[in-house]
């Protein structure tokens, strides 16, 4: 048994070397990390590491509360088998100017299931140790959930009126006939999500009304509004052979390809557009490949946005190919060109991205100036609804409801 003081896990890669994390549904590297308790459902993970040494690493799951702090319960009150097991389903990229070794598993597994439902953080590592921090390579998040009670929820324009025509608001009702809630004002914690983006998640909602097996989330002061954003930029590098739509030129170089993009404009005080997107996914793929986790190289990216300069601000490419993270990928001003430039290392396929200014003395980002807010955007809407077991002493998920705001 492991025992954990009170981490707080986010999504972070602890290794520059350590690339293209995936963490998905089986078969399904669209979906998102959700799986159902005791049900047949798994989930892939997926990593890189860029070398061409193989080495034997580890992977561990820990419960965490609904602020994603691990909680103090034991691993064996919460697995049934092992908390940690060895990865060992790895293999050395295959025909590729980049040297890396491709890692995956599958989670649950005939070694290692769940018993509770709730937040899990996945940590893969390096020794023996699990608790051992400084041996952190990866720490994904994921959620199993139960379908204790109901959600009947609708995304709509905001009811506060300065945010109409930017935003979306997600409104809910959560039926629980039959189901025992001691105290919900503090037993029911709700999460929403953006297309999977926990930098921007609504968190520790309480209900506003409480009726007779029916707790109402109806605010009125815009704690469940999100920025509307805009349909998401993207590029096509399935195949390097070809120049798509998106890309303005393809070289091979000494330390790589270089796929060097279209230059995009600002799209904030334009009209709203609308056009297929992937709400900030991505897709791993070789058009030739038969198997594209070994077989898709990678590229050098060239990011280019033709703007002003903004004082005082970065501007950041962000998605889920980082996990949305706002100091990863950071553009640099090119006063010569007029652009904000930024080169990134992506692993051959179809990516959505987007940039976003992020004021250098609050920490606050903006889509406004970059992106463009609009309530017409199309963004897939996750609401989590956690409740404090007072038996088992931890966060239970007891439903999880998916929706997305209408075009």
């Amino acid at each position: 048994m492991v025992y954990f003081g009170a981490e707080h896990i986010s999504n972070t890669v602890y290794r520059e070397d350590i690339k293209t994390i995936q963490v998905y549904p089986e078969d399904n590297p669209l979906g998102y990390p959700f799986i159902a308790l005791h049900s047949s459902e798994k989930l892939e993970f997926h990593f890189d590491i860029m070398t061409n040494e193989m080495e034997t690493y580890s992977y561990g799951i820990v419960h965490c509360d609904h602020k994603w702090y691990t909680d103090d319960l034991p691993s064996n009150e919460y697995i049934q088998g092992f908390q940690v097991l060895n990865i060992s389903d790895f293999n050395a990229g295959f025909s590729t100017m980049f040297d890396y070794v491709h890692y995956s598993f599958i989670y649950p597994n005939d070694m290692s299931k769940p018993r509770y439902s709730g937040n899990y953080a996945m940590i893969v590592f390096s020794g023996q140790d699990i608790s051992d921090k400084s041996s952190w390579l990866i720490t994904y998040r994921f959620m199993i959930y139960e379908n204790n009670v109901s959600v009947n929820s609708v995304v709509s324009t905001p009811s506060v009126i300065s945010r109409r025509f930017t935003g979306h608001e997600v409104d809910f009702d959560i039926g629980y006939k039959g189901f025992t809630i001691y105290d919900p004002m503090k037993d029911i914690n709700v999460a929403i999500l953006q297309n999977m983006d926990w930098t921007s998640a609504k968190e520790e909602l309480k209900p506003i009304f409480i009726k007779q097996d029916v707790l109402t989330f109806d605010y009125s002061t815009g704690e469940n509004i999100f920025d509307g954003g805009s349909e998401w930029r993207n590029f096509d590098v399935k195949d390097i052979r070809y120049i798509s739509a998106e890309v303005a030129g393809i070289m091979k170089e000494p330390d790589g390809y270089h796929v060097v993009l279209r230059p995009d404009i600002p799209e904030g005080k334009k009209a709203y557009a609308t056009w297929a997107d992937l709400n900030g996914n991505l897709l791993i793929k070789n058009d030739d490949a038969s198997d594209s986790n070994l077989e898709a190289d990678y590229v050098w990216v060239h990011f280019q946005l033709n703007m002003p300069e903004i004082a005082e601000a970065d501007v950041l490419v962000e998605g889920m190919f980082n996990r949305f993270q706002k100091s990863q990928d950071k553009c640099s001003y090119n006063r010569l060109t007029g652009a904000y430039e930024c080169q990134i290392l992506l692993k051959q396929g179809y990516y959505n991205y987007r940039y976003i200014v992020r004021d250098k003395f609050y920490a606050q980002s903006d889509l406004s100036r970059t992106e463009g807010n609009y309530s017409a955007t199309q963004n897939d809407y996750h609401i989590i609804v956690y409740m404090y077991d007072r038996n088992r002493g931890c966060d239970r998920i007891i439903a999880v409801k998916a929706d997305a705001s209408a075009r």
